[in-house]
């Protein structure tokens, strides 16, 4: 079992708008997994984010003339708290940079906290009775209920003096999914599917980008589903990969009680990931995430390359 759980840093909630400022923030993707045999694990990681381009209402491609990137340095924590439950944390530092005319070139501050956790309702190769024998159940797929809380910790555009000082999203946010994972061939292929339904809470501006405003303004982003579907192939006891497929579907933003008009948004995209064992507590993971950056693979976002590493180190269960 200890090599059958790989650790999947997937990146599916790059929930943005056309303006520059969306490239900050994030979402509440479950970015660590324990495995059964261990009660606790520590990561950290920097995520590379080059925005090349946005799908405008119609989902046409348009690519920018102006760089615009962010360097996401990340520190989670994973603790079994029983045989089916264990608890995660996640806390990102947030560096943007643009070369966007007039606009401020570089801006860093920490980002929204995600706090969430997974129930666990089956384990794969559990042993299971059969009359008076005990057998491996070699049928049922691990299933997890999956749950998130992110916290608006980090400087949304009510403060912030301009996009580059965005770190956050603004809104609490909520998540509700399904995880599951089944061995095609044992501690060789597996394929995963999750799926999350992800809500944000109303915001009532006092300021926006830091100027009082002398009227109303409410904001809630739209219901958003967020899928993601991987391969993942064991080599050996020392390296893995996989290739996994994600996106996302938002309903629209509503403003004061009314509903934007062509405001909601999706993406997809896919992610290679290589992981390396150097010991069976230690793991190094990279990866690559490419947008589609076509006509129609997307509506009201941003498109980029992402360049991620993580070094994550288990703890065994010491009981």
């Amino acid at each position: 079992m200890k090599y059958l759980i790989l650790i999947i840093a997937v990146f599916i909630s790059f929930n943005g708008k056309p303006e520059a400022c969306n490239s900050c923030g994030g979402g509440t993707g479950d970015l660590s997994v324990l495995s059964l045999d261990g009660f606790a694990l520590v990561n950290a990681g920097v995520v590379y984010d080059r925005y090349l381009g946005v799908w405008d209402k119609d989902g046409k491609w348009r690519p920018y003339e102006y760089n615009l990137s962010q360097t996401k340095v990340l520190l989670n924590g994973a603790y079994r708290i029983s045989r089916r439950f264990q608890f995660a944390i996640s806390l990102p530092l947030i560096i943007n940079s643009s070369s966007v005319p007039r606009l401020k070139s570089s801006g860093w501050g920490v980002g929204d906290l995600t706090v969430g956790g997974r129930f666990e309702i089956f384990h794969e190769f559990q042993p299971k009775k059969k009359g008076k024998k005990l057998i491996l159940d070699r049928t049922l797929p691990y299933t997890a209920i999956t749950f998130g809380l992110t916290l608006p910790s980090g400087k949304s555009e009510e403060t912030a003096e301009n996009d580059v000082d965005i770190t956050g999203k603004g809104f609490y946010t909520t998540s509700l999914g399904i995880s599951l994972t089944k061995s095609l061939i044992k501690s060789k292929l597996q394929l995963l599917a999750d799926a999350s339904w992800q809500h944000s809470f109303e915001k009532n501006y006092k300021t926006y980008y830091n100027l009082p405003l002398n009227s109303d303004f409410r904001k809630r982003p739209g219901e958003k589903f967020n899928y993601s579907l991987s391969v993942n192939y064991i080599f050996n006891s020392w390296h893995a990969v996989s290739l996994t497929a994600s996106g996302f579907i938002q309903n629209s933003y509503t403003i004061n009680d009314t509903e934007g008009i062509n405001s909601d948004e999706r993406s997809n995209s896919l992610v290679v990931s290589y992981t390396y064992y150097p010991s069976i507590p230690f793991r190094i993971t990279t990866s690559f995430k490419t947008g589609i950056n076509n006509d129609d693979f997307g509506r009201n976002v941003q498109g980029s390359n992402t360049f991620n590493i993580n070094f994550t180190y288990y703890f065994s269960d010491l009981k």
